[in-house]
């Protein structure tokens, strides 16, 4: 999904595009791997680990609506592997504390700390569970507050035996193991209570493979656990060639709904993009059940969801015409009735030039106010959504320059009047031309205009720059490449930082590495040139 900066919408129903990439507001790829999404203080934050690091970096995104998502940075740097974490607040020290699976993939059981959800937390201690080194793990805070480590433990050989520790009352320390069990070849352990009932939920033991999702269920965590269950997932043996990750109610007014994330660590035949959030369904026994949606809304403040209704597109087989067509893809593909299983097979293309359009007539002028586009990898960077009642005048009703690859773009503007609609592309992504699978127009009924609410965070939101006692102090908004030059007189250049650092606050003690004199610094963060600063030292 492309996102704007950090929106929440008013609109009662949002909904997640499964199969494609999710990008923060930048347009940048969101990297969360190994992942957790918790709640605080009414905002969702998503974490987890860009692959690209080695798991060494816990990324941090924040968003109000669960859509669209501010990417906060690196909130957590190490030089060792952490492959699976998870981040729980204290209520009575007012912590917020990272656990990590640390230090490689029999590991330690790491902790660090922060004083808000988005700051940077501070690595505390690395410790053996019971004795014995760990795989994955997962975190969970009971309705009492107190807090659990549901864990592999490989006291008896590696994915052999699975546990459940009572993490001491600030968190920072084991206290007790309450179960221990046999598990052979299961992990990506995590718990999740409905009913009554606690879950304990694995994947099997294939690496990054995608695996079936099974559950033991308990009244009490101390046990007696019943024997597996498996999810049930329609027409899928492998949870829709995904990892699970956690399971996560959601309360509101009208009610709860479960929904399970999960990694799709290597991506085959249709279905793309790097995480799969489903709704989870329980029968009279509380056997777990989850179908396949490509699409599908939620209400957070209801607690409801339901299926996307298809039927609401009012542009499904209607006439889509455009300003060239590549080969057997066709411009009416966009707007033909297609499935989960075969969207990547129908799609149109443009001509490799800008501008290039596609323009859908719905026959007559209908009020309109959302869209939808489904993009290939031949994606537009800059495009604009535009409606006509004559297709000869138009009025852009969406702009933007930070489209993506096998993204979706899902915008709600105010409700016009239009027969046609089109996307005008001014900028390719790729050389090749302009792609989308799907093209949606509807006049969604709970839908209005996104607005912009900001969030407050510790981290400042500006870059700053200055000098006291022979230090430069700084700070940058996101975790980034920083450049810190220092100009002489003379134009001779000395960098002082070069490399990438982390959001929040930073400072260089110039001691021994610049002389006296006229100096000019220049900080540049991604390249850009954010400020400078003349200072005489």
């Amino acid at each position: 999904m492309v996102a704007g900066i950090s929106f929440t919408a008013k609109a009662a129903y949002q909904t997640i595009h499964n199969d494609f990439f999710w990008y923060d507001q930048d347009g940048v790829v969101i990297k969360t791997r190994s992942g957790c999404l918790r709640k605080f203080n009414n905002i969702y934050y998503w974490y987890g680990s860009p692959v690209s690091s080695r798991s060494m970096d816990q990324m941090c995104y924040s968003s109000t609506d669960m859509i669209h998502w501010t990417n906060k940075g690196v909130v957590l740097r190490l030089t060792v592997e952490t492959n699976r974490m998870d981040v729980l607040y204290n209520d009575s020290t007012k912590k917020y504390v990272m656990f990590l699976k640390y230090n490689s993939n029999a590991a330690f059981l790491g902790i660090a700390t922060a004083t808000a959800p988005d700051g940077q937390f501070t690595f505390l201690s690395q410790t053996l569970v019971g004795g014995a080194k760990i795989g994955d793990m997962s975190m969970y805070k009971d309705d009492d507050g107190k807090a659990y480590l549901a864990y592999v433990w490989d006291s008896t050989g590696s994915n052999r035996q699975h546990g459940i520790y009572l993490m001491s009352s600030d968190y920072l320390t084991l206290d007790k193991r309450i179960y221990l069990w046999d598990i052979h070849s299961r992990e990506a352990p995590h718990i999740f209570k409905r009913s009554g009932t606690y879950y304990y939920g694995v994947s099997e033991t294939n690496g990054i493979q995608p695996s079936p999702t099974r559950y033991y269920t308990a009244t009490d965590l101390s046990g007696p656990w019943t024997a597996p269950v498996m999810l049930v997932t329609p027409g899928s043996s492998t949870t829709y060639e995904t990892q699970c990750d956690f399971v996560l109610p959601f309360t509101g007014t009208k009610g709860t709904f479960y929904m399970m994330g999960a990694d799709r660590w290597i991506p085959t035949g249709p279905k793309q993009g790097d995480y799969v959030w489903m709704p989870m369904e329980f029968n009279a026994a509380g056997n777990p059940t989850m179908d396949y949606y490509q699409d599908w809304d939620f209400d957070l403040n209801a607690g409801t969801w339901r299926p996307f209704d298809y039927s609401s597109n009012l542009a499904l087989h209607k006439t889509a015409t455009a300003s060239s067509v590549n080969g057997a893809n066709a411009a009416n593909n966009v707007t033909d009735s297609t499935t989960y299983l075969t969207y990547v097979n129908y799609r149109w293309e443009s001509a490799a030039s800008d501008p290039q359009w596609i323009m859908v007539d719905l026959g007559a002028a209908k009020d309109i106010n959302r869209v939808i586009l489904k993009w290939h990898t031949n994606f537009a960077k800059a495009f604009q959504i535009q409606t006509s009642t004559n297709s000869t005048t138009w009025t852009d009703v969406y702009s933007t320059t930070k489209g993506s690859s096998y993204s979706v773009t899902d915008v709600t503007f105010s409700k016009t009047s239009a027969r046609y609609v089109r996307m005008y592309g001014t900028q390719r992504g790729t050389t090749n031309g302009y792609s989308l699978f799907n093209f949606m127009v509807l006049n969604d009924s709970s839908a209005t205009p996104t607005t912009f609410k900001p969030e407050i965070s510790p981290i400042p939101n500006k870059t700053f720059l200055k000098c006291q006692n022979n230090t430069i102090r700084y700070s940058i908004p996101l975790g980034n490449s920083v450049r810190l030059e220092a100009f002489d007189a003379q134009g001779k250049l000395t960098a002082l930082v070069d490399g990438f650092q982390t959001s929040g606050s930073h400072e260089v003690d110039l001691s021994g590495k610049i002389g006296r004199g006229l100096y000019i610094f220049m900080l540049t963060t991604g390249g850009r040139k954010i400020t400078t600063m003349q200072i005489r030292l």
